[in-house]
């Protein structure tokens, strides 16, 4: 059960037993989340899908009613063959061939009066010789029956053509409840299966339909991987509970019943001696489902839980390796994969022991049978054939009833799966988006606030506005500036309605918000948020998305808009070129652009933009900005930035901090009032003299638009296939968290990935032949004693069935047996059969609780190799994936295949271990198919090998109905997956992007997309659902005509006096067990070769070689650490793209001397951040060298190295630990004093303090973080601070920040910077403008170096970046 509210959860134990009361409840966000009944599963069914479940289940009784008939058949059919054994006897005895003859004689035999009978028969016939036949026929066995009993009907003679006769009937019968069983297992396996598919389809789409439906604070507060994944692991818990199992259930449950009927009417004392065994069954069971179920839950949290350390760890890899973390890594994930080895123990002693112990009792139950069985015959109470009865009816049945424990477990889970499906699917919204009036005229864009008060839903405790008020005429603009949590944003998601206010009042044209119909008064608002969010979708779709039918012209135009255009145009595919998941194939200031074009697509009367900048460099910020001034004339327009040049030609100023309004005016008045706005301007001035800015501002727009970047041809298709390296994608983390195996392919590739296309899985040809045998042996050494110990289980284990099967036929012989004989052979065999029971005891608990210890350990071992081989990688290895990516499909995409994300580490890391786990399982399963097959053909061999070469037609029959029915179920989960990672992936991006979704409307088109995904594969799986049940009908109908070839055979042999009655049962039973023993096994085949293929991609994640290994003890030390680093002639490309050279410097140098500043400034995708991954060696050049202190950086030792270099990243990346442990990442050994020191320094200490739980507040993961962006960079600094580094690099450190912050952070930053060689990164170039040098980059290369001044004066590219960004602040 995923997850669920720590502090109101119920243990699940308390869920089950309350299943029935129909209200159980466990919070969801504190809201009741109603349990389901069974029954209640069902409610989404139509008609058609409750006719097809009803017409299932009548199969399912009928296949339920045929082991019963079996039964009859075949206990009748000993009775006959006890005649036809009588007959054969008699026939040798006395050498008489005549039925009729024969007959007479045996009336007078048996006859009261022996002597006037026999002499009667003399008289008849003169022609045989009487003293001979008295004489052998006293020397037989039968001679003291008949004088014992002779008014028994123990010797009953019937004649050959009666015994035939009777024979086929019999078999006529077997063939006719043959056909039965194969209808009714196809009706009930096709329709239960079809059905249940129809239904959680239509589950699916509507949870889907339902959660985009919910308000944002729902969404806030559960996470979308989770929501996406229950999407899917739930309804595939649902189909599991309403599929084929509740006919499993009611076939089990009629086949007990018809069972017991059976026994009881053919002797219902032995029926009652042997029913002990039930509650002794039903105790065992328990017991085992109480123990396993509890640890399966430990163990799946556990894994869950380094599941997502491990998630966390791969897509922060960068943090890692730059603070030489792995070490600490592998052991905080190790910590908590230690406990998984031993509940993964317990489990397997535990499954053994108890499997073993079922299995004696049952053979203790047949020790019981012959015991009192024979007893029964001999007082003529029952016959031979009754007792066979009574023995199987009542061993079926009770093997019937003790499988139906994990269906009902089944069940219980499918109704605990749904009451959180239902619950979403019922949930009605705070928010209504269906009611509310929807205007004829579009709005005129009057906007007013009036004493507006809120709280967030997620932290009540935080007031954020406190009682705003403002107002906004038809299309003015309205700037709000101010420090980062000071409620800018949240007044941009009120307008949305995304949340509704505390208290206050929000109005449009007069009119309270409320009263709009939410989807209408969206189409009348454009937001542009700060993070810009695109689908996975061609740019021209993403630009087109809110109106689907526009033209091409419309398209374009928008594009120009926004000047978005030109670059578009440069891109491979132009406005065809698709954005790849989270639009990762656009830099930032690429995606923003198109976001706005889109914005604008809607011509909007209402412009929001929040931040819509910030992505940009000074360059590109200049034309959007005056995209946008344009966009915004005749809108009324809500801004808000941090960069204040951009604010200024505002017609109100909006000043807040803290929730509410300090100051408000024209730019012009404010700074005449030199309060907080002045301040705020003058820390970001440029100094740019005064005389240098000639040109008033309309000009200098004008300048930069005609200077439209020229980009080189090849920049275009680098721009476009500039992979924004920083984000990580969360699709790949929350694949990872749908059953993790599903997902074996990632469609991150440019061209996404269509289902179709899927590859084909590679087949294990020579599987055995290709594995590493040695390398697994000697895994295995350390368990050598379990692997023992699992072999002999194994052996055992295989002789049990074929024994069973020679002890069973000679036990059975026992009933032909008379008088005292038959006691002592009825109590020998009883007796072996305890020693059969104790034992299977013994060896089942061998093999399975030996192969799955080693098993655990080798998972264990497996696990912590891999993480310490992958954490250990160099980051290119996580750009892109060099070993499969992920499950069956082995090669990956071949060459050039799927790019890795983060997800298919994870999954990796989860599902190879696993299934090498159960290599040892499955070598103990093949061992025990051979031993089966050699000695049950041995025993059928010995016993009458002309019967065993007849039957062995019948066997490859049951071996493929075994198989087809295997294998089906295989190849229907294949395609489930596929159905659902199609499904997934639109599900994903949808909740991902939630508030995007909804300001655009795109709510019907992601239903409408999510449905087709889903009803687009359910042809495909219905046909098969149809051919698996053929399979199913087969292997179930199969059996029965086995023992019709059999029975026939061996009455013809018998007849002959080819072969004993007793050699006859040996060898059909023999036959039989193996033939079903190895199909079961064989359905074992497909995992051993996903064992074993796995194994091998184990061993490649094993022994991948670091290609720049931080853990690699040589390399030199060089004290003192100077920080002189110069990077010459430089060239480069990502691993994950090698077609493309992101740096090529050519003999150009970059040189900072020690303690010294450098910049780097330049448009997106110049290749700024790669000159900062080089210096650390995130990423090696393939060309030119990074010297430091006079050497190659390669030559030192890595480790030592990368603690003498502090870095903070555009993207802050926390781990999901406490603000105290984020520090300290920086430096492990740092004290407290340390950590508050570097908080301050970085001024994020009096907000820590603030906190409720101050240092030790949990940080939030990835998406659901709990603090602004603005705050999270302050702790990275922090966090880069706490190491007191020799080397600092700042990769748009401050782009996050407001104006107040970051001047504070600049401040710390350039303190921090004293006596330290720093590189930093800017689009602001006020922020740098005091740099030692500054390098200005393009396109990978050196356009211009300088310091400021001498930039300044060269009016170059540096100056043209300086006026677009400062745009004349200082002409007051």
């Amino acid at each position: 059960m995923g997850f669920r509210n720590k502090k109101n959860t119920k243990p699940e134990k308390d869920n089950k037993k309350k299943k029935n009361q129909g209200n159980d409840v466990f919070g969801i966000e504190g809201e009741e989340v109603k349990s389901v009944s069974y029954f209640q599963l069902y409610r989404y069914a139509s008609g058609k899908e409750k006719l097809m479940i009803l017409v299932g289940i009548l199969g399912a009784v009928l296949q339920g009613a045929t082991m019963p008939d079996r039964i009859k058949c075949m206990g009748t059919m000993t009775n006959i063959f006890v005649s036809l054994v009588i007959n054969t006897t008699m026939r040798k005895i006395t050498g008489i061939k005549d039925d009729g003859i024969l007959q007479e004689l045996v009336s007078a035999l048996l006859s009261k009066d022996m002597q006037t009978g026999i002499a009667g028969f003399a008289m008849n016939h003169p022609d045989i010789d009487l003293q001979k036949i008295m004489k052998s026929f006293n020397d037989s066995e039968y001679a003291n029956s008949a004088s014992a009993m002779q008014s028994s009907v123990t010797l009953e003679f019937k004649s050959m053509d009666v015994i035939f006769r009777d024979i086929y009937k019999f078999l006529l019968i077997l063939a006719i409840v043959a056909v039965v069983s194969f209808i009714g297992s196809f009706i009930f396996y096709a329709f239960l299966n079809i059905s249940a598919l129809r239904q959680t389809t239509k589950i699916r789409s509507l949870v889907f339909n339902s959660l985009m439906r919910q308000e944002i604070a729902w969404h806030e507060k559960t996470s979308p991987g989770e929501l996406s994944s229950r999407i899917i692991s739930d309804t595939l818990l649902i189909e599991e509970g309403i599929g084929p199992k509740i006919g499993i259930l009611v076939q089990n449950v009629f086949t007990f019943i018809f069972c017991f009927i059976l026994a009881f009417t053919s002797g219902f004392k032995l029926t009652l001696y042997m029913a002990v065994i039930l509650p002794a069954l039903i105790l065992v069971g328990g017991t085992m489902g109480t123990i396993l179920s509890k640890y399966t839950k430990k163990t799946q949290d556990a894994y869950g839980v380094i599941g997502g350390i491990a998630q966390e760890a791969f897509s922060q890899i960068r943090t890692i390796a730059s603070f030489g973390n792995e070490q600490k890594e592998i052991d905080r994930y190790v910590e908590k994969l230690k406990p998984t080895k031993r509940y993964g123990i317990i489990k397997a002693q535990t499954f053994g022991f108890c499997f073993g112990l079922i299995f004696g009792i049952i053979y203790c139950s047949y020790s019981i049978a012959f015991y009192f069985g024979s007893k029964f015959i001999h007082k003529g109470e029952m016959v031979g054939g009754d007792v066979l009865q009574v023995f199987m009816g009542v061993m079926m049945g009770a093997m019937s009833i003790s499988s139906c424990g994990h269906i009902l477990n089944s069940f219980g889970e499918a109704s605990g799966a749904a009451a959180k499906l239902f619950y979403i699917i019922e949930r009605k919204p705070k928010i209504n988006a269906e009611v509310g009036e929807c205007p004829e005229a579009p709005v005129n864009g009057e906007i007013e606030f009036r004493n507006v008060r809120f709280t967030y839903p997620a932290r009540p405790d935080i007031e954020i506005l406190k009682g705003i008020s403002f107002r906004c005429q038809p299309g003015q603009t309205v700037a709000l500036v101010g420090a980062s949590g000071s409620g800018k944003s949240t007044i941009v998601q009120l307008l949305e309605r995304y949340y509704e206010k505390s208290e206050g009042e929000i109005l449009i044209d007069g009119k309270p918000v409320e009263d709009y119909n939410i989807h209408w008064l969206r189409t009348q608002i454009g937001l542009v948020s700060q993070e810009p969010t695109l689908f996975d979708a061609t740019i021209a779709e993403n630009i087109a998305i809110t109106c689907p039918d526009a033209t091409q012209e419309q398209i374009e135009a928008a594009a120009k808009l926004a000047n978005a255009h030109e670059f578009i145009q440069k891109l491979p595919n132009g406005y065809q070129t698709s954005t790849g998941e989270r639009g990762l194939q656009l830099s930032g200031g690429q995606k923003q652009r198109i976001c706005i074009a889109r914005a604008l697509m809607m011509n909007p009367k209402i412009l929001l933009l929040d931040e819509a900048t910030s992505a940009l460099d000074n360059q590109s910020e200049k034309v959007v900005q005056a995209a946008l001034d344009s966009a915004s004339s005749g809108r009324s327009t809500l801004v808000i930035a941090h960069r204040l040049t951009t604010v200024k030609n505002a017609d109100c100023i909006i000043v807040m901090d803290k929730g509410v309004i300090i100051e408000s005016g024209t730019h012009n008045e404010l700074m005449e009032k030199q309060g907080v706005y002045y301040n705020l301007v003058k820390n970001q001035e440029m100094n740019v003299q005064e005389n240098e800015v000639v040109e008033d501002e309309e000009s200098d727009v004008e300048d930069s638009e005609m200077k439209k970047i020229t980009i080189a041809e090849e920049e275009g298709k680098e721009e476009a296939e500039l992979l924004n390296k920083r984000e990580t994608t969360t699709l790949s983390r929350i694949l990872t968290n749908i059953s993790t195996a599903s997902f074996n392919r990632r469609n991150t590739t440019r061209t996404s990935v269509k289902s179709g296309e899927q590859q084909k899985p590679i087949t294990g040809g020579s599987l055995l032949a290709s594995m590493d045998w040695k390398r697994y042996l000697s895994y295995n050494k350390p368990v050598w004693w379990a692997n023992l110990l699992g072999m002999i289980g194994a052996i055992f284990n295989g002789s049990i069935q074929p024994a069973f099967a020679f002890i069973f036929a000679s036990a059975m012989n026992v009933f032909n047996k008379q008088g005292q004989e038959l006691l002592d052979d009825g109590k020998f065999w009883a007796l072996m059969f305890i020693l059969l029971g104790v034992a299977n005891v013994i060896s089942f608990y061998c093999q399975i609780g030996g192969f799955s210890t080693a098993g655990e350990y080798l998972s264990y071992t497996f696990r912590k190799e891999m993480y310490n081989s992958m954490i250990r990688q160099e980051v290119g290895f996580f750009d892109c994936s060099d070993i499969g990516s992920g499950k069956e499909s082995a090669g990956g995409g071949g060459p050039g295949g799927a790019t890795t994300s983060t997800g298919t580490l994870t999954a990796k890391l989860a599902t190879e271990a696993g299934l090498v786990q159960g290599l040892n399982i499955n070598v103990g399963s093949v061992l025990e198919i051979i031993v089966t097959i050699v000695v049950g053909f041995t025993i059928a061999f010995c016993n009458g090998w002309k019967l065993t070469l007849i039957l062995l037609v019948a066997v490859p029959f049951l071996f493929v109905g075994t198989f087809l029915q295997m294998s089906s179920n295989k190849n229907k989960n294949e395609e489930k997956r596929r159905v659902l990672e199609g499904s997934t992936k639109v599900s994903v991006e949808a909740i991902v992007a939630i508030k995007t979704v909804y300001a655009l409307n795109l709510e019907e088109r992601f239903c409408k997309l999510y449905e087709e995904k889903l009803i687009e594969p359910e042809k495909r799986l219905v046909k098969k659902y149809y051919i698996s049940s053929v399979g199913t009908g087969f292997s179930n109908a199969v059996a029965f005509f086995a023992y019709i070839l059999g029975f026939y055979a061996g009455a013809l042999f018998i007849k002959n006096g080819e072969l004993e009655f007793q050699n006859m049962f040996r060898v059909l039973m023999a036959i039989i067990f193996t033939a079903m023993a190895v199909g079961r096994a064989s359905s074992i085949a497909p995992d051993y070769d996903k064992a074993a293929e796995a194994f091998g991609h184990v061993l490649e994640i094993i022994d991948r070689k670091s290609k720049i290994d931080a853990s690699d003890p040589s390399g030199i030390k060089q004290e003192p650490f100077k920080g002189n680093i110069s990077f010459n002639n430089l060239r480069f490309r990502y691993p994950s793209r090698p077609n493309i050279t992101v740096l090529r410097l050519g003999d150009g140098k970059i040189e900072i001397p020690e303690g010294k500043m450098l910049a780097l400034v330049g448009g997106s995708g110049c290749g700024k951040s790669t000159i900062i991954g080089l210096l650390p060696r995130w990423y090696d050049a393939q060309h030119g060298e990074v010297i430091v202190d006079g050497k190659k950086n390669s030559e030192y030792n890595l480790k030592w190295f990368r603690e003498h270099i502090g870095v903070v990243n555009q993207e802050p990346s926390l781990f999901n630990i406490s603000i105290k442990d984020n520090i300290r990442y920086g430096k492990e050994d740092a004290t407290d004093e340390e950590i508050i020191e570097a908080a301050k320094k970085a001024n994020i200490h009096d907000f820590i303090m603030s906190l409720p739980e101050g240092y030790d507040t949990l940080v939030g993961g990835l998406g659901t973080s709990r603090m602004s962006g603005g705050q999270k960079q302050r702790v990275a600094i922090a966090r880069a601070m706490v190491r007191n580094p020799k080397v600092l690099l700042l990769d748009e450190a401050t782009s996050a920040l407001d104006a107040e912050s970051e001047l504070i952070v600049q401040q710390a930053l350039e303190e921090a910077s004293q006596g330290r060689t720093t590189i930093t990164i800017a689009h602001r170039l006020s922020t740098i403008k005091n740099s030692d040098v500054i390098v200005v980059m393009k396109e990978g290369r050196i356009v211009e170096q300088g310091n400021h001044e001498e930039l300044m004066a060269k009016k170059g590219e540096y100056y043209e970046m300086v006026l677009a960004g400062d745009g004349g602040v200082h002409k007051q």
